[in-house]
């Protein structure tokens, strides 16, 4: 997880509901010095904590990780392909673009 990105999506989400760090920081029941080092990537918070801000920010844990990001979603499919071998990946590849071209046509509809 990239804490960095995790405080800046806090501050985002935070002032997008205009909360305060005090007020977001009391409605999860921790000090506004917390919130404000969870923002700036000085603290990891741990999975309850960022359950408990995405609660109060009426959001999801992965948009404040930032699984919405194409970039971290890109990052993570380099990851899983990175141990395969050619065979592998063509396999792959090739399950893709078939599943690419029947969204394309609508005969498969993502949920």
């Amino acid at each position: 997880m990239d804490y960095t990105i995790l405080g800046k999506n806090i501050a985002k989400m935070r002032l997008k509901n205009h909360l305060t760090q005090e007020k977001l920081a009391e409605t999860i029941d921790v000090s506004t010095v917390f919130i404000s080092q969870i923002e700036t990537a000085a603290r990891k918070p741990s999975l309850e904590t960022v359950y408990n801000i995405a609660n109060a920010l009426n959001t999801t844990i992965d948009t404040l990780v930032g699984e919405n990001n194409p970039t971290a979603k890109y990052n993570e499919i380099v990851k899983l392909l990175s141990t395969k071998t050619k065979p592998e990946m063509q396999f792959i590849i090739n399950i893709v673009r078939e599943i690419c071209n029947n969204t394309d046509k609508g005969e498969i509809t993502p949920k």
